[in-house]
C-alpha cells in the first residue's frame, strides 16, 4: 500500500460522508492485503506526509536496519520493499534487503537484492564482495575468487574481502596474493572491521591478530544474542550434566578425535548431552555421538535464543562449544549464560574472544603461561596433550603397495597431508630443496583436486623440480587413509596452521612429523603432539633446523629408524592414545571449574599440578 492511501483511509472520517469511508477502507484492505495495513500501521508509516520519496525511502531504510539488529526480519523485510518503492534507485536498500535476506536464510532472494545493487553500482567493493560471499557459501569458490579479486581491486584496503580472497585462492594453492606478504599484513593491522578468523589463521603466525579478529567477530555476533538474566543452576550434588554444542556430529576429524572420549566419560558422575545443530544424518559418526550421549538433541531448526533456552531448561552445569569459528558454527549461542561453565574446546585452534565464553582446553605446549594474554578465556591446562584421540581406531586390513598408490618403490617419500590451504611458499620452498638434495625422494602431496594439482605442479617447475617428483594423494576414508599413511617416510608440517588430526594419524601410522614451533596456538599443535609421543626433538625453532631435520632423517637411515621406532613406542605406551587416562583428567578439570564457581570465585587459569 502506497503511504498516501494509508493516510487517505486513516484520516479522520468527516460527519458528512462515514458510510464512504468504510466502504473505501474496507476496498483497500481487500486490494492491498490485510498484513501490509496492519505493518505499515504498525511503523507509523501512514503518518509520512513529508519529504520527497527519496527521503522516506531513507527514513524507512533506517528503521528497517534497526529491526534487523532486534532479529524482527520480516519487519525490517517490508519496510525495505516499501522503501524501494519509493525509491528503487538507492543501492544501500537493495544491500539491506539481501542482508536481511541472507539472515532469514532466504540465500536465492538475497543473492538477487545484492545483483540489483551491483547493477546500480558495478564497482561498488561491497556489492562485489556481498555476492562473492555468497558463492563462497555455495562453495563456488572460482566464481567467488573472481568477484573478491574485483572488490579488493576496487577497494584494495577491503580487508574482509581480501582475507577471504587469500583464504580461498591458498585453498588451491594459489599463492598471488602472497608475493607481497608483508603489504597485505599491513591492511589487516590497520583494520577495524570484522575479518573471519578462521580464514586469518594460515596468512600469519600471529596470535595478537587472532585475537583482535575473534574478538571483533564475537562483538559482530552480539546482534544474535537475547540478553537474558539466567540464574545458573548448581550441581547440588547430582551428576554434572555436561553438554556439547556442534554442528560436526559426523564423519569428520572432530569424531575421530573426541568419539572415544564421548563414550568413556564417568557416567557415575557424568550426564553427556549432546545438542546436535548440524544436519540430520545416518553417519557412523553421528549414530556414535548419539549412542554415547545419554541425552542427545537434533537441534538444527532452533534459533539461537531457543538453543539456550533448551539448554538452560535442561539444567546443565557445563556447557562445551566444539566449534569455534570453523564452518557453519554457531558459538554466538553462548553469548548467551547456558550453563555455570562454559568452554572452548577442540574445534578452533585459537580464542574466541566471547565475552561469556569462560574456559579454553590446552596444554603448556599450546598455550604456555607467556602466551595467555593472547586468548580471551582462562586456560584449563590438560597436563600431556589438549588433543583427545581413539585408542580404538583401526586401519583398513590392507595396506596398498607404493606402486598402487603411484609412489616409486625405492624412492624416499616426503608426505604432506595437511589441507592444501595451510601451505604456504615458505614451507613449500623448503619442500623443493629437500627434493633437489635427495634426489630419490618424492613428495607425496594431499591434493583434492584438479586446480590444487595444476597450482603445485607450477610452483614446483618455478623451483626447478620435475612433475615426476611429485605424487598426489586424493580423498579418502579414515581406515583407508591410516593404511596408506604407513608407506610414507616422514610427515612435512605446515608452519602458521600445523597438522592437527592429521599429524595425530601420521604418529599412529608410525610416520615421524616434521614441525617447527610457532606463536599461534594453531603453530603449536604438532609440537604438542610429538612431545606427547616421546619425540620432542621433531619439534624445531626455525625453518632453517627444519629443513635440516628433515635432510638428517632423509639421509641417515639409521637416526630414522630409531625415531619411527620411537614413534611407535611412544603411541604404544604414551599418553598420547591414552583415551581413559585422558578422559579422566578433562573430567577433573571440568569438576574444578564447578568448584570455583560453587566457591563464588570468578574463573582462573587451572591445572591439574
Amino acid at each position: 500500500m502506497a503511504n498516501s492511501q494509508a493516510q487517505h483511509f486513516l484520516a479522520p472520517s468527516g460527519p458528512e460522508n462515514p458510510d464512504r469511508t468504510k466502504q473505501e477502507f474496507a476496498g483497500a484492505v481487500s486490494s492491498n492485503a490485510r498484513a501490509d495495513f496492519a505493518l505499515s500501521m504498525r511503523h507509523g508509516m501512514v503518518k509520512q506526509t513529508s519529504g520527497t520519496p527519496q527521503a522516506q525511502a531513507v527514513a524507512l531504510y533506517a528503521k528497517a536496519r534497526k529491526l534487523a539488529l532486534k532479529r524482527q526480519f520480516s519487519d525490517a523485510e517490508y519496510l525495505l520493499r516499501e522503501a524501494l518503492k519509493l525509491d528503487d534507485k538507492n543501492r544501500l536498500i537493495y544491500a539491506a534487503l539481501g542482508e536481511v535476506l541472507e539472515m532469514m536464510n532466504r540465500p536465492d532472494k538475497a543473492i538477487l537484492a545484492h545483483v540489483d545493487a551491483l547493477r546500480l553500482d558495478p564497482s561498488n567493493s561491497k556489492c562485489l564482495s556481498y555476492i562473492g560471499s555468497y558463492l563462497m557459501r555455495l562453495n563456488q569458490d572460482e566464481e567467488a575468487i573472481n568477484y573478491f579479486d574485483a572488490a579488493v581491486k576496487f577497494d584494495p584496503n577491503n580487508a574482509t574481502v581480501l582475507a577471504r580472497l587469500i583464504y580461498l585462492r591458498r585453498r588451491i594453492c594459489d599463492w598471488t596474493d602472497l608475493g607481497n606478504r608483508e603489504k597485505r599484513l599491513q591492511v589487516f593491522r590497520k583494520t577495524d572491521v570484522g575479518i573471519d578468523p578462521f580464514a586469518f589463521l594460515s596468512m600469519a603466525d600471529d596470535p595478537g591478530l587472532q585475537m583482535k579478529f575473534s574478538v571483533k567477530a564475537a562483538e559482530l555476533g552480539m546482534a544474535d544474542a537475547s540478553k537474558t538474566n539466567f540464574e545458573r543452576p548448581r550441581a547440588d550434588g547430582r551428576k554434572i550434566r555436561l553438554g556439547y554444542f556442534s554442528n560436526d556430529f559426523f564423519d569428520h576429524a572432530t569424531m575421530y578425535l573426541i568419539g572415544r572420549q564421548l563414550e568413556l566419560h564417568d557416567r557415575d558422575r557424568f550426564e553427556i548431552y549432546i545438542y546436535d545443530y548440524g544436519e540430520v544424518n545416518d553417519q557412523e559418526g553421528r549414530l556414535r555421538a548419539e549412542n554415547a550421549a545419554d541425552v542427545y538433541k537434533q537441534v538444527s531448526g532452533l534459533e539461537n535464543d531457543e538453543i539456550a533456552a533448551v539448554a538452560r531448561e535442561d539444567g546443565l552445569d557445563i556447557a562445551v562449544d566444539l566449534k569455534g569459528y570453523t564452518k557453519d558454527n554457531r558459538v554466538n549461542i553462548f553469548n548467551n549464560r547456558l550453563a555455570p561453565v562454559h568452554v572452548a574446546y577442540l574445534g578452533y585452534p585459537g580464542t574466541t574472544g566471547v565475552d561469556q565464553m569462560d574456559y579454553m582446553i590446552a596444554d603448556p605446549v599450546t598455550i604456555p603461561e607467556r602466551l595467555c594474554k593472547y586468548y580471551t578465556e582462562k586456560i584449563l591446562y590438560m597436563p600431556d596433550c589438549y588433543q583427545p584421540n581413539d585408542d580404538q581406531r583401526a586401519a583398513a586390513d590392507t595396506v596398498p603397495t607404493r606402486a598402487e598408490a603411484g609412489l616409486p618403490e625405492d624412492a624416499f617419500v616426503f608426505c604432506s597431508f595437511n589441507s592444501p590451504y595451510k601451505v604456504s611458499p615458505e614451507e613449500f620452498d623448503i619442500w623443493m630443496k629437500l627434493l633437489k638434495l635427495v634426489p630419490d625422494s618424492v613428495l607425496w602431496f594431499y591434493a583434492p583436486n584438479d586446480k590444487v594439482q595444476e597450482n603445485i605442479l607450477k610452483e614446483a617447475k618455478k623451483r626447478g623440480i620435475g612433475p615426476d617428483r611429485i605424487v598426489f594423494a586424493g580423498f579418502a576414508g579414515q581406515k583407508e587413509h591410516l593404511a596408506r599413511l604407513q608407506l610414507a617416510d616422514v610427515f612435512l608440517d605446515a608452519f602458521a596452521v600445523n597438522a592437527h588430526t592429521t599429524a595425530s594419524d601420521a604418529l599412529w601410522a608410525g610416520v615421524p612429523v616434521v614441525t617447527k614451533t610457532g606463536k599461534q596456538f594453531a603453530a603449536r599443535v604438532a609440537t604438542s603432539l610429538v612431545h606427547c609421543a616421546g619425540v620432542p626433538e621433531l619439534a624445531v625453532a626455525t625453518p632453517q633446523l627444519y629443513q635440516a631435520l628433515a635432510l638428517k632423517l632423509a639421509r641417515d637411515k639409521d637416526y630414522l629408524a630409531e625415531i619411527k621406532a620411537r614413534v611407535k613406542e611412544g603411541i604404544k605406551t604414551g599418553p598420547l592414545y591414552d583415551t581413559e587416562k585422558f578422559t579422566r583428567n578433562f573430567e577433573a578439570l571440568l569438576e574444578k571449574t564447578l568448584e570455583r564457581f560453587n566457591a563464588g570465585l570468578k574463573p582462573d587459569h587451572i591445572s591439574l599440578k
